[in-house]
């Protein structure tokens, strides 16, 4: 009952928000979006931003969607946006379940990237990682070895 509640609420905020529309002006869909939140939510886990994690973001955002700078700078800003609204990571991992295993080892490998983009690994980080791959389906095996290839340890 509760959730057919929530489902109509969710319908109902979606007709009303601008930020929908917003996101189609950059090309995004939901789920695109929603790896770029997860990439910022990892960058910051450890409690410290810096400016070679959020570069990385606006690079990935420009480089996997062909925008701007301009247009990628709102892009990260909208994602940094929701993810700092989020409640938990099943808000993004949800919608993300349903790409192909291997688009979820390449948003893995891109999230690896973005936890050590300042060349420091934090546990809160990486125990952030470990709960996206878990959520994501993602073996164990592969959650391992996109950790070694971007870490080397």
């Amino acid at each position: 009952m509760f959730q057919l509640f929530k489902t109509l609420l969710d319908k109902v905020n979606d007709g009303l928000a601008p930020a929908a529309a917003g996101q189609n002006r950059y090309g995004l869909n939901d789920a695109e979006l929603a790896c770029v939140s997860l990439m910022l939510m990892v960058a910051h886990a450890d409690f410290a931003g810096s400016d070679a994690e959020l570069a990385l973001a606006q690079q990935y955002v420009k480089r996997e969607f062909s925008l701007t700078d301009a247009d990628a700078k709102a892009v990260v800003a909208l994602a940094e946006k929701q993810a700092t609204e989020a409640i938990s990571l099943h808000e993004f991992t949800a919608q993300l379940k349903q790409l192909s295993y291997d688009a979820r080892l390449t948003l893995l490998d891109s999230l690896w990237q973005q936890a050590y983009a300042d060349g420091v690994l934090d546990p809160n980080e990486e125990a952030m990682l470990r709960k996206i791959a878990d959520l994501l389906f993602i073996r164990h095996s592969d959650y391992i070895q996109a950790k070694l290839a971007v870490c080397g340890a």
